[in-house]
């Protein structure tokens, strides 16, 4: 039996709907709605949240078109979920990941980047040479100020220690001095 389904779908295009409805409240504009339940299987958000489902339920093959077209459809419903007309990052709340949505993000995350998820402590010692407390705290304030995504570790149930970042990102920091010190 799949983790995942057509109902999770339906929830998350009825999010997206709900804001794209307040944005055209706001700007004074109507905006054309569909029957609640009536999705336009057409639409891009209803293939990317096809495939995204399909790869958290572990029924898909790897290979490096498939992973391409995952991190699009990722990136696309994260920055649905998460945008802002400023286009500043959104920083996902730990709350997020105990949600279906956020479990299904996670799933999809873990499968994209497998070989590119590092700990807390690894991206200390890659940042700063040694992995230290203090080292250990500037990549968590990264995260806590969005400059580092996370996303948690199944395997570990101590939300202490399961966040996992990833590789290129503390990299790309690292080599823009752009860590928080204190």
């Amino acid at each position: 039996m799949a983790l995942f389904d057509e109902r999770l779908a339906e929830e998350i295009i009825g999010l997206v709907r709900q804001r794209y409805l307040e944005l055209g409240d706001a700007l004074g504009e109507r905006c054309e709605q569909e029957r609640p339940g009536q999705l336009n299987g057409s639409s891009t958000l209803q293939r990317d949240l096809k495939l995204l489902i399909v790869i958290a339920n572990g029924e898909y093959r790897r290979t490096d078109e498939v992973v391409r077209q995952a991190e699009q459809a990722l990136t696309h419903l994260i920055a649905l979920l998460l945008g802002n007309a400023l286009n500043s990052p959104g920083i996902i709340p730990d709350s997020f990941w105990k949600t279906d949505i956020g479990i299904l993000v996670s799933r999809v995350r873990w499968w994209i980047s497998v070989d590119d998820l590092i700990t807390i402590s690894n991206a200390a010692a890659l940042a700063f040479g040694e992995n230290t407390q203090a080292n250990r705290m500037r990549i968590v304030r990264a995260i806590d100020n969005g400059l580092l995504e996370w996303v948690p570790d199944p395997s570990v149930a101590n939300p202490q220690q399961n966040k996992r970042v990833l590789r290129p990102q503390v990299e790309r920091l690292r080599d823009q001095r752009r860590l928080p010190e204190e």
